[in-house]
């Protein structure tokens, strides 16, 4: 069900509100870009710092747009299984193609927690589920066996791994064949497909959407010294894009394109100024200025 290359879009600030003019045109730019859809509040998207009405006010911008060929997904994940069960079917019936469900941070739970989780998000909601599998923030990893469990659950029908674990990747690809597998981690983006993964879920896609869809298109073709020169590009800006905590250097760069006002919310602050320069050395590097 999801293939391609996802945007994990990020949310942009004017004077401590949602700049819903702004979030408009990026959404725009990613659907000209050609990517196969967009992630609204993921950790990109700055998710801990939206409130509920702010997300559905993203969405209301966002779903218009929405096609065939472009789908809106949402970030309803949380630490807490209630909160994730009731954020969930309060944005299904709003028309979007899926959830990206973050494993349970900071509380630890077990592999049997984890399953329960989202067994329990599952029962009680109807929409696609998406599992985001990202232990450099929560401080807890999905085994392959839950993972295995979890996909014959109905509706749990992809994950994002952001381990940039090869092995792991692989080992979930020969498990689960038809599942739907999604890199979260765009400097291994191309090793991942090789091991027979389905796409990415992109931070680099922010800035340069195309030039993320070209090698993705560019693998799926068997152009693979094409796909590797493009790989090059994106390997540098993944470098630049993870100076700083995400997403920090990425809306960075988008101020530097000026497309979006610089405005974070804390505890997120503005980029050290000597790794902006470092940011904008690349942006100018890889033709994007």
């Amino acid at each position: 069900m999801f293939k391609g290359v996802f945007t994990a879009i990020i949310t942009p600030f004017l004077n401590g509100e949602l700049d819903l003019v702004a979030f408009e045109n990026l959404v725009k730019e990613q659907k000209e870009g050609k990517v196969s859809g967009i992630v609204i509040s993921g950790t990109t998207g700055e998710s801990p710092n939206l409130t509920k009405s702010e997300k559905e006010a993203l969405l209301n911008i966002a779903l218009p747009y929405k096609d065939d060929s472009f789908k809106i997904i949402l970030g309803t994940g949380s630490n807490s299984t209630k909160n994730t069960v009731e954020e969930t079917k309060y944005f299904e019936n709003m028309g979007i193609d899926g959830v990206l469900l973050v494993t349970p941070y900071y509380n630890k739970p077990t592999q049997d927690g984890l399953y329960y989780h989202y067994k329990e998000v599952h029962d009680n909601t109807s929409t696609p589920i998406i599992l985001y599998n990202v232990p450099g923030r929560t401080a807890v990893s999905l085994s392959l066996d839950t993972i295995i469990k979890l996909s014959n659950l109905e509706r749990v029908v992809s994950i994002k791994d952001a381990t940039a674990n090869m092995l792991f990747a692989s080992e979930i690809r020969n498990a689960l064949p038809e599942f739907s597998l999604l890199s979260g981690d765009d400097g291994s983006f191309l090793s991942f497909l090789a091991i027979g993964g389905d796409g990415c879920i992109s931070v680099v896609s922010n800035v340069a959407p195309k030039l993320v869809v070209d090698m993705f298109n560019s693998f799926k073709d068997s152009k693979t010294k094409e796909a590797m020169e493009h790989n090059k590009f994106v390997v540098e800006l993944t470098k630049a894009l993870f100076l700083e905590s995400n997403p920090i250097p990425v809306k960075t760069a988008l101020v530097e394109l000026n497309k979006i006002s610089e405005e974070f919310r804390l505890p997120l602050t503005k980029m050290n100024e000597l790794n902006r320069r470092m940011l904008r050395m690349t942006l100018r590097r890889v033709g994007l200025f």
